[in-house]
């Protein structure tokens, strides 16, 4: 073990470091880490990815994750920070957070990756104790009529009412991949999940696969529409997820007519048009 390098890691024992957002820092140091956990967050959604031998693309100002159809607008990114994990204290956490403080994406690595660490010592511009860093992304507050806040409420604490709830149990039973597609300022990814399985809690369903975790806050999606569609010369059916002031959150599709099929039946249940 490089002592010196030791001494690094255990720096972050005691403070969180500021780094330079260069769009090299994380190519550089991620092409040193066995293997790590991907991670793009924002207010509604989230998706975790164990990536082994990472590998990522510097394209402009993009940095492109091949293996995980994921895209990171360093444009997008104005502070930089590395601590130790919350939780787990054998895993150093590198997150990069959004000029709207909304986004995040992060990197969580094994401590002993001694080599990786040194190379992020290398961009520290500011350091601060724990508890005093800067904070991560903030929660979306949009503004509700109080019918819209009512409905929150109601599905925050009864998961299950969510119509979009049954839909995506229903399509994890199916033993068939579903894909995710999001586009938001900070980062795109279009990337397939084939869940083992499936629950939630107080409105946030997550969906877990032998690799990747994904969990959608169903209390902000206040609309979804599905239809059937054609990709790539098959048959899928695709849903369309929009939060309360109607903007696009994400996309779900799912090769085959079953999950539209079974859309259409609780359409008809609720005496609502298709």
């Amino acid at each position: 073990m490089n002592l010196e390098t030791n001494s690094v890691a255990k720096a972050l024992d005691h403070e969180v470091w500021e780094l330079t957002p260069d769009p090299s820092l994380l190519t550089n140091y991620l092409e040193k880490l066995p293997f790590c956990w991907v991670q793009a967050m924002r207010g509604e959604m989230s998706y975790t990815w164990l990536s082994r031998s990472p590998m990522v693309l510097l394209q402009g100002t993009d940095l492109s994750f091949p293996e995980l159809g994921l895209t990171l607008s360093n444009e997008e990114v104005e502070r930089v920070l590395v601590r130790r994990h919350p939780v787990h204290s054998g895993v150093i956490s590198l997150s990069l957070v959004s000029s709207c403080q909304s986004e995040q994406f992060v990197v969580n690595a094994p401590v002993w990756a001694h080599d990786a660490i040194a190379e992020l010592s290398l961009r520290v511009v500011d350091t601060y104790p724990h508890g005093d860093e800067p904070g991560g992304i903030k929660r979306i507050q949009r503004k509700l009529c109080a019918c819209c806040r009512e409905r929150r409420r109601k599905v925050r604490l009864q998961g299950e009412s969510h119509p979009l709830y049954h839909l995506l149990s229903f399509a994890c039973s199916r033993n068939l991949g579903l894909r995710v597609d999001v586009d938001s300022s900070m980062f795109r990814y279009g990337t397939s999940l084939l869940p083992l399985k499936c629950s939630q809690e107080r409105g946030r369903m997550f969906m877990r696969a032998s690799r990747a975790t994904f969990s959608l806050d169903l209390s902000e999606v206040f609309r979804a529409v599905a239809c059937m569609d054609v990709l790539d010369e098959s048959r899928v059916t695709l849903m369309d997820c929009y939060h309360s002031h109607g903007e696009h959150l994400l996309s779900l599709s799912q090769e085959g007519d079953e999950l539209f099929e079974v859309w259409r039946a609780m359409a008809k249940q609720a005496g609502v048009e298709e």
